[in-house]
């Protein structure tokens, strides 16, 4: 592994100011775009292409014909590729090819789902909901070739459905680690299918993913974005100690971007987490969003149309964040940039009340920002295990960017890897506690037959 790994819980933080050329999401990298959001779209499509969800042909295809300002065309580019690309699915499972259907279905979902990336869901609602539900609806076809298939599963939460996937690497019920993959702010629980799950059934662990409230789809449904996250999660954990597959035992949970406060929060509240890994840990949902200036700037000026314009005019990459926000907007249910950035000030969680063994993975242009740097600081030295570890994406490596992206093949290897060392050492420390046990207990057998002698 060539990110560079921390080992040491007292670490300090060292980081210096952030370099001129880093931009949120990307850093210092450049895909395709001058636009850096517009870039990092790109670079969301190119990295989960490398898990099946479009092929790079197909990615370069779409955006060629596309500009960074204009967000119809990346809709309409996108959604005609994914059409082309169902045609196909559909005329191999037709004809019995289950796989090439199943993987074309696969990047049928991921076409449609990254259009929305430039789609607002504030204004075009409708639309917004019909693309997604395409999406899934291509993902689930893909989803049942599978073998074993992967399982859709509900879980009741206040009264509602929280919707996601199970899956497991084969169709018996031996007890297994389970990772619990939880989404990010902009994410849904199909796509973290695509980082950890597909094609993973070789690691022996069952996946897991749900979409909590404010994910997914689940504020068409009324749901929005909560502090107190821990809640939801704790649901999912209740369906885990259901099922007979699942070693409560060695139970981690994962989470990238928001995912990495979601995360952090549940580990601090429910003790049943056996394992963490934050990508990268938030500790204070508005710090986190603040470190990126421009976030105010927007605030300030978002009603101002004279501002949109001049922004696009001048080529401003701050053009490429409307919609963007408006997806934040959406989930946390509020009306303006202002109001979403306030109630994200809620959103905090004490490193102090986490004890279970704990990765953190950062990109190195992420760790620049101060606030990112003091997060990964704190935690590390309030963290109650003597296991806590952090590894920091390269840029020699395409892994400098927010959340180590786009290089998911180095986030799941680290992760996996890891987790193979923690539940392993579990395992031989359980083995020893159960050695230790039985010489106690034949101790006290011999003990009692001397005394029993004696009388």
């Amino acid at each position: 592994m060539k990110a560079q790994t921390i080992n040491n819980p007292t670490v300090k933080s060292t980081t210096p100011a952030v370099p001129k050329h880093n931009k949120p999401l990307v850093g210092r990298m450049k895909f395709y775009y001058k636009n850096p959001i517009v870039d990092a779209y790109f670079s969301y499509l190119l990295a989960f292409g490398a898990r099946g969800g479009a092929d790079v042909g197909e990615a370069f295809a779409a955006v060629s014909n596309v500009s960074q300002y204009d967000t119809e065309a990346w809709v309409r580019e996108l959604t005609k590729v994914a059409d082309l690309a169902e045609k196909d699915a559909e005329r191999s499972f037709s004809r019995g090819h289950f796989i090439t259907a199943r993987e074309t279905f696969l990047r049928v979902y991921y076409l449609n789902r990254a259009a929305l990336f430039n789609l607002s869901p504030v204004k075009e609602t409708k639309r917004y909901s019909e693309i997604l539900d395409h999406a899934v609806a291509n993902f689930r076809k893909a989803a049942a070739l599978f073998n074993p298939p992967i399982e859709p599963i509900e879980i009741d939460f206040e009264g509602k459905k929280l919707k996601g996937y199970f899956m497991k690497p084969d169709n018996s019920n031996v007890k297994r680690p389970t990772i619990y993959n939880v989404g990010g702010g902009e994410s849904f629980s199909e796509d973290m299918c695509f980082l950890f799950g597909i094609g993973d059934q070789e690691r022996g662990y069952n996946v897991i993913t749900v979409d909590l409230p404010g994910m997914g789809n689940t504020a068409i449904q009324g749901m929005k974005m909560e502090p107190t996250m821990e809640k939801p999660v704790s649901k999912v954990i209740d369906y885990l100690e259901s099922r007979p597959d699942v070693d409560m035992d060695k139970l981690a949970v994962f989470g990238p971007s928001l995912g990495g406060y979601t995360v952090a929060r549940a580990a601090a509240h429910d003790k049943r987490i056996k394992a963490m890994i934050a990508n990268s840990i938030i500790l204070n949902q508005y710090e986190y969003l603040v470190q990126a200036k421009e976030l105010k700037v927007l605030a300030k000026y978002e009603n101002f149309p004279l501002f949109k314009m001049i922004t696009r005019l001048f080529g401003s990459w701050l053009a490429g964040l409307f919609n963007f926000m408006d997806i934040y907007k959406w989930r946390w249910q509020v009306n303006t940039i202002q109001e979403w950035l306030d109630a994200c000030k809620e959103f905090t969680v004490d490193p102090s009340d986490i004890c279970c063994p704990s990765l953190l993975l950062v990109g190195e242009d992420e760790l620049a920002y101060s606030a990112t740097d003091g997060f990964i600081a704190d935690a590390m030295q309030k963290i109650k295990n003597a296991k806590v570890d952090l590894v920091i994406g390269k840029g020699d490596q395409g892994a400098s960017g927010k959340n180590m992206l786009p290089n998911v093949t180095l986030i799941r290897h680290t992760v996996f890897d890891w987790l193979d060392e923690v539940f392993q050492k579990n395992e031989e420390k359980e083995v020893e506690k159960q050695a230790k046990v039985k010489l106690e207990d034949s101790v006290k057998l011999r003990m009692n037959n001397k005394e029993s002698a004696s009388l």
